[in-house]
């Protein structure tokens, strides 16, 4: 009950100091984070040990994770904006993606990549376009809406396989999460409508391969750089961007189980407790899950899998919608990437709300619709399956990342050519 208390008084506090008083309320805020800095030092000279298990943990999962899965893609993908690969691809594919999002071609390649090797590079990818001014800031802000997900090997390996114990969630986490960013982008389709007359001159007969080409060559010509430059500032950006994303991770699993160890999870149930008494029943392991979650995605999942008082079919709710809206960590990711450019920040966390929302009630109707049943992995093979995820060698999930990148690349450029080939009719 005290506790309740002295939050509610925070949080009042706050909001009458915002409205009121704006003068004081930058200086409070100014106060309140550098206690908050004070008191995340403190807890780690107070408990070494438990934070380096979990700056360990968040190194190991970056190192092990992270870096072979996506050095890749962001080596690849500086490389093919510089060739002006994208751009030729953007061309081809615009006819069809334009009507839909209201956005370029080349947002059918940032979308491939991001529903490929998940967060961040859908971000990432969007940033380096819009610094280059291939795309405009409206256009930037409709890709980011639908171009920031999770992978399915995330979605699958991981939270079905790994965290649940049950393949058969994979396909209703993946569908429910693909179809829902889908609806987000069409939904952003009508955000800055003053754009939107650009779209009719995608309606025009041309040639669409010369266009392409010619396209290709002009950009390549603007970059000016030797390939040889050109793939030293490939890999130098990518290392950079790998490198902050890293650092975040590692400072979100500090901050997590920082959270724990002040206690702050136990006060949030007291306070979710008193709020709901008499009225709705939630079980402790439901507001833990939705906390966690709504920091780092991954140890909310994690959770989530784990709460057993809390029926399958809300579990798979409840992550999905976690998976959507990707936790502040990686908003923080996110946040860093697009530093520098002029993307408004609050469309993308705002997008990733509605994410999260829709991709819910997706997942509901889903489960409601199949009558779905748990099949759990046998435990042996279970485990077998565990084993070789976990120890998958790192050049083996290096060399698998270069290949689905070029795959994506071969594939997309197939689809244009058939576009181009029925336009061109």
């Amino acid at each position: 009950m005290i506790n309740f208390i002295v939050i509610s008084l925070i949080a009042f506090a706050f909001i009458v100091l915002r409205v009121k008083y704006k003068d004081t309320f930058m200086k409070f805020k100014s106060f309140v984070f550098a206690l908050i800095i004070f008191i995340m030092v403190l807890y780690i000279v107070l408990y070494p040990r438990e934070i380096i298990d979990a700056t360990r943990d968040g190194i190991i999962l970056w190192a092990n994770v992270v870096l072979p899965s996506l050095l890749p893609f962001f080596i690849g993908a500086e490389l093919l904006v510089g060739l002006g690969i994208v751009k030729f691809i953007g061309v081809l594919i615009e006819p069809i993606i334009r009507p839909i999002f209201n956005v370029p071609g080349e947002a059918s390649f940032v979308f491939a990549m991001s529903i490929t090797s998940g967060y961040p590079m859908g971000v990432k990818l969007t940033s380096d376009l819009r610094r280059n001014n291939i795309i405009t800031k409206n256009e930037a802000q409709r890709i980011i809406s639908f171009c920031s997900t999770s992978g399915p090997l995330f979605m699958i390996g991981s939270v079905a396989i790994g965290m649940f114990n049950n393949p058969s969630i994979g396909p209703y986490l993946v569908l429910a999460h693909y179809l829902s960013v889908i609806t987000v982008g069409i939904i952003f389709r009508f955000i800055y409508v003053d754009e939107i007359q650009v779209s009719k001159r995608y309606t025009e007969k041309r040639n669409i391969f010369k266009e392409a080409v010619n396209q290709m060559f002009k950009k390549r010509q603007q970059d000016s750089r030797t390939f040889g430059k050109l793939l030293g500032d490939s890999v130098k950006e990518a290392i950079s961007t790998l490198v902050l994303v890293g650092g975040l991770i590692v400072t979100f699993s500090v901050v997590t189980r920082e959270l724990y160890l002040i206690g702050l999870i136990d006060y949030l149930i007291s306070a979710v407790k008193f709020i709901t008494k008499n009225t709705i029943l939630i079980p402790n392991e439901w507001i833990e899950a939705t906390v966690i979650g709504f920091i780092e995605i991954t140890m909310g999942c994690k959770i989530t899998s784990d709460a057993l008082t809390i029926p399958l079919t809300s579990q798979i709710i409840l992550a999905t919608m976690i998976i959507s809206w990707s936790g502040l960590s990686v908003h923080a990711q996110s946040a860093s990437i697009i530093n520098g450019t002029d993307i408004n920040m609050n469309s993308y966390i705002l997008s990733k709300f509605f994410h999260a929302i829709i991709s819910g009630i997706y997942v509901h109707f889903m489960l409601k619709l199949s009558n779905f049943t748990l099949n759990p992995i046998p435990k042996e093979v279970f485990s077998q399956g565990i084993r070789n995820i976990a120890y998958y060698s790192w050049v083996s999930k290096l060399l698998f990342s270069s290949y689905m990148l070029l795959t994506i690349v071969i594939v997309l450029i197939f689809i244009g050519f058939f576009i181009a080939l029925i336009k061109n009719k």
